[in-house]
C-alpha cells in the first residue's frame, strides 16, 4: 500500500475525527449521567439523534418509511435501545477507560454470532485470535490490583452493552444489501425514542439549559460519526485504518484522566494489550476476506 496516496490520510484524518466525537460523547454522557438517570440520557442521546437526522429524511418523503425488512429494524431499535442504556449505565458508573476496552470484544462477539447465524466459514487463525481476545478481555474483569482474581457486578452491563451492539453488526449485515441507509438510520433513531420515552418519563429531571445543550450534542454527535465514519471508509481500505483503532483507547484514558482524574489499573492495561491486537487482526482479516470475494465477483 502507498502510504503516500492522498485517500490513505483522507481516510486516517475522518477516523481520528471519529475517535475525538466518540471520546466526546463518552465524556459528556458521564457528565450527564452525574445528574440525569441514564434511561433519561439514553433517550435524549436517541431523540436528539433523530432531530438532527431529519434533514436528510425529509427530501425522501414517505419513501423514508418504505423498508423490506421492518420486523429487522423493529428488532436492531430495541436491541439499539438496550445496548446503549447498558453502554450509558457502564460509563456513569465504571471508569471510562475500562468501558472503552471492554468494548473492543465486540467484533470477538461478531465473528462467534456470524458463525453460528451467518453460517461464515472461520480460520483456525481467526478463532484463536478470539480466544486470545477473550482472555485479555478476563484479566480487565477478574485480575485485580492485589493480584487476586474476582468478578464485579458492575461489569456485566458493558459486557452485555458489548455482547448487544455485536448483535446487532450481524443485523445490519443481513440488512445492509437490501435498505437505504437514511431509512435503516431513520428507523432506528425512531424506534429507540419510542421505546425509552416511557422508561425515560419514569425518572425524569428536567433538564438545565447547558444539560439540554450537552444532551442535542450528544445525539447529534451519533449522527457525525457515522458520517464521519462512512467519509473515512470511502476514502480508504478498512484494513489500512485499522491499526489505528487502539488510538481510540489511548484518548479514551487521556480525556478520562483529565476530566475525571480517572487512572487505569494494571487489569486494564495488561487486557487491553492482549485483547486490542487480537481484535486488530480479526478487523484486517475481515477486510482481506472482503477483498478476495469483490475481487471473485
Amino acid at each position: 500500500m502507498d502510504l503516500s496516496k492522498k485517500g490513505y490520510y483522507q481516510g486516517l484524518f475522518f477516523l481520528l475525527l471519529v475517535m475525538v466525537v466518540s471520546c466526546a460523547n463518552d465524556i459528556i454522557t458521564k457528565f450527564m449521567g452525574q445528574r440525569l438517570d441514564p434511561m433519561e440520557v439514553t433517550f435524549f442521546r436517541f431523540f436528539f439523534g433523530l432531530v438532527t437526522l431529519l434533514p436528510f429524511a425529509f427530501p425522501m418523503g414517505l419513501k423514508v418509511f418504505k423498508t423490506k425488512q421492518l420486523n429487522a429494524n423493529i428488532l436492531r431499535g430495541v436491541l439499539g435501545a438496550v445496548s446503549f442504556f447498558l453502554y450509558t449505565y457502564s460509563v456513569v458508573h465504571v471508569k471510562l477507560v475500562e468501558v472503552v476496552a471492554i468494548l473492543w470484544t465486540i467484533p470477538l462477539f461478531i465473528l462467534v454470532l456470524s458463525a453460528l447465524f451467518l453460517k461464515e466459514n472461520v480460520t483456525v487463525y481467526r478463532w484463536i485470535a478470539t480466544i486470545i481476545g477473550f482472555i485479555g478481555l478476563s484479566f480487565i474483569t477478574l485480575y485485580d490490583s492485589d493480584a487476586s482474581f474476582s468478578f464485579k457486578l458492575l461489569y456485566i452491563a458493558p459486557i452485555a452493552a458489548s455482547f448487544l451492539f455485536a448483535v446487532q453488526d450481524v443485523i445490519i449485515k443481513k440488512m445492509v444489501a437490501d435498505e437505504n441507509r437514511i431509512t435503516m438510520l431513520f428507523y432506528f433513531a425512531l424506534i429507540t425514542s419510542l421505546f425509552t420515552l416511557i422508561p425515560a418519563i419514569m425518572v425524569w429531571l428536567t433538564p438545565t439549559p447547558f444539560e439540554w445543550t450537552m444532551l442535542f450534542i450528544l445525539g447529534a454527535n451519533g449522527n457525525i460519526m457515522q458520517y464521519l465514519m462512512f467519509k473515512a471508509y470511502n476514502a480508504t481500505d478498512l484494513s489500512a485504518l485499522a491499526p489505528y483503532r487502539y488510538i481510540e483507547f489511548l484518548l479514551s484514558a487521556i480525556f478520562a484522566f483529565a476530566f475525571f482524574l480517572e487512572i487505569p489499573g494494571i487489569n486494564v492495561l495488561i487486557g487491553a494489550i492482549i485483547l486490542i491486537p487480537s481484535t486488530l487482526y480479526l478487523a484486517y482479516t475481515e477486510n482481506k476476506k472482503k477483498k478476495k470475494k469483490q475481487q471473485a465477483a
